[in-house]
């Protein structure tokens, strides 16, 4: 009876229901839950815009410190804004990136889209302003933060991904980053699946699961961007 209710209610609501089974790249929380052998306590957000990621995982992660990255002046201001209220959550005012460097970054149309990539970061036709900013590496800072280990890495900086992997290349060999959540896509905007795959599988990640796939801007349909979910070889 359960089963044909069920099937009727998933036909009526043209809706699938799963019981404790949703399959992979559904939930980036329960995903992780499944695969973490302990609770994530540790996790690095690269890129953290105005905080959006950052309130999302101290919901789903409350044991968890989040240590917040973000350049930008305007969307750190929000950040720290956002966030006051958490204690958990620590806004830091730099980049991530493949060296300790101070270095300028062009301002674009759309705070999104600011990118430290020398492709990409140049001034725009809507926004010519600048901001002189400072990047580190994790592998610089990871002491500096009293950081055995980090949880999870959380990586959205518009294309120069590759580059905070290669400022982790020590921490990720010694197997101290658990999981990697960061974003993939399919023009020249975005690092490829490949890429991040050739970087990250000899020292011991695979990619688990796609999450947030996006069609392209033009309203084609096709897949553009998503993130992805890359694990510790001894967790899966």
């Amino acid at each position: 009876m359960k089963e044909f209710l069920k099937k009727k209610f998933e036909q009526l609501t043209r809706s699938k229901l799963y019981r404790d089974s949703l399959p992979r790249g559904t939930c980036l929380i329960i995903d992780i839950h499944r695969l973490s052998h302990a609770p994530i306590k540790n996790i690095w957000d690269a890129g953290a815009h105005k905080g959006e990621t950052a309130l999302s995982f101290a919901k789903n992660f409350p044991q968890a410190t989040i240590r917040s990255f973000e350049p930008v002046s305007t969307n750190y201001n929000l950040l720290v804004k956002n966030c006051e209220k958490l204690k958990n959550i620590h806004a830091h005012n730099f980049a991530i990136g493949n060296e300790n460097k101070q270095t300028t970054i062009y301002l674009q149309g759309a705070s999104v889209i600011h990118s430290l990539r020398d492709d990409l970061n140049k001034p725009s036709a809507e926004n010519s302003k600048s901001e002189d900013i400072e990047i580190k590496t994790i592998d610089s800072i990871i002491n500096e933060f009293k950081s055995d280990s980090i949880d999870l890495l959380k990586v959205d900086v518009e294309g120069y991904e590759i580059k905070v992997l290669e400022g982790a290349y020590k921490s990720l060999a010694e197997k101290k980053i658990n999981f990697i959540y960061l974003e993939t896509g399919l023009d020249d905007r975005f690092n490829s699946i490949q890429v991040l795959f050739d970087f990250l599988r000899p020292i011991g990640y695979l990619p688990y699961a796609f999450y947030e796939q996006n069609p392209h801007w033009t309203g084609k349909q096709n897949l553009w961007y998503w993130n992805t979910l890359f694990v510790k070889e001894e967790l899966l």
